[in-house]
């Protein structure tokens, strides 16, 4: 199988800062879909993290022409 270089980044979080480590099906509309990145930015930049339930559904948000499977960790900075 081919291999594509993964590029590794040092980065200091702040308060109110977001992790996602994600699948293409997340990926690919988030880079594609200005409007998917706001609606997430709104719903994930509260005072407080979302509960597990909103999170697997902000993660399920649909965003047409974008069908594949979506697997998402997240890290919020306390």
């Amino acid at each position: 199988p081919t291999s594509t270089a993964f590029r590794f980044r040092a980065s200091l979080a702040r308060p109110g800062d977001t992790l996602l480590m994600c699948t293409g099906g997340l990926a690919d509309p988030l880079r594609g879909e200005a409007e998917l990145r706001a609606h997430l930015a709104r719903r994930w930049s509260g005072a407080a993290p979302p509960g597990l339930a909103a999170f697997l559904a902000d993660v399920q948000t649909r965003a047409k022409g974008y069908a594949d499977d979506r697997t998402a960790a997240a890290v919020w900075e306390a």
